[in-house]
């Protein structure tokens, strides 16, 4: 069966906390999760049919000894690629998690009042809306091309949920890849029906959308940022793709995941401090030892 590749960030344990990736809110997960199967759903129906439509054509033997015929030279292995590739925020099939928000809606509130400039996803049901006093999570997408999202914990929440989805949700990603290979899928909605709710289970009769529960909810604000810093990233994926790792860290960012494994080996915070200065000390003076001389007896010259 097809494997889900995970996106490697090359984040070191050691990383101070402002550099590490956002935690996904586990609260959050089952109310987004039909959502972002749909998404996640949708966005490789469409790649697939853009790229089946790019692909050339090649003829090919109908069977053994059989009439040549002409078809696609779209493979199964491409529809692979876009599966693994749609839980990844730095490929372009996974450039959608960039614009997605999640918004705290109570079942009561006109639409156009909880709205934070994106286009609902998925609308709360007459049912939903009857709930008095209920709250839900909604999830809204943003126009494809404009400023990216700061990654925050609510898009760690999305792609988390992405990854789950096809990593444990789904017995065999081969139910859905070769049929979407075939062009057994006319729709988006034969692929989301298919993936969301007849393989991964998140949608459909019998999986309402879980409200809120008493417990507050943090939210997280849309904040907006250069696509180019998407670019960036995925420039960072290809030179990772290709062996060479581009690792952008300060002397200080050094010293501090430097500390933090010391402690984490053991020391304290002051004797690994105390650690690094000896060290530092010594190293210096070797080196001034190694590149230094007697000024009362210089070497002799050659004869």
């Amino acid at each position: 069966s097809a494997q889900m590749g995970m996106e490697g960030m090359g984040m070191g344990s050691g990383r101070r906390q402002r550099d590490k990736e956002p935690l996904a809110v586990k609260a959050d997960l089952p109310r987004v999760a039909c959502d972002v199967c749909q998404i996640a759903a949708t966005e490789i129906f469409r790649e697939a049919r853009k790229q089946r439509a790019a692909a050339p054509m090649e003829t090919v033997a109908s069977r053994p000894g059989g009439p040549k015929v002409e078809r696609s030279s779209f493979s199964e292995a491409d529809v692979n690629v876009i599966v693994q590739d749609v839980c990844n925020r730095r490929k372009e099939a996974g450039e959608w998690m960039w614009y997605v928000d999640l918004v705290e809606r109570r079942a009561d509130a006109a639409a156009k009042d909880a709205s934070r400039g994106g286009a609902v996803w998925r609308p709360l049901t007459k049912k939903e809306k009857a709930a008095a006093g209920a709250r839900y999570v909604l999830v809204e997408t943003r126009q494809r091309g404009g400023p990216i999202r700061k990654w925050d914990r609510e898009s760690a929440t999305v792609k988390r949920s992405c990854q789950e989805l096809l990593d444990d949700d789904v017995d065999d990603l081969d139910d859905f890849i070769v049929p979407l290979w075939k062009n057994e899928l006319d729709t988006e909605t034969d692929a989301q029906r298919l993936l969301c709710a007849e393989l991964a289970g998140r949608c459909g009769k019998g999986k309402p959308r879980p409200a809120i529960g008493g417990a507050p909810r943090e939210d997280f604000a849309y904040v907006e940022q250069e696509r180019s810093l998407l670019d960036t990233e995925r420039m960072m994926q290809n030179m990772e793709e290709q062996g060479m790792p581009m690792v952008m860290q300060s002397r200080e960012d050094m010293m501090d995941e430097l500390i933090e494994n010391l402690v984490g080996e053991g020391m304290t915070e002051e004797e690994a401090h105390e650690f690094i200065e000896a060290t530092t000390q010594s190293a210096g003076q070797d080196f001034r030892e190694e590149h230094s001389y007697d000024d009362a007896a210089p070497p002799e010259p050659d004869l």
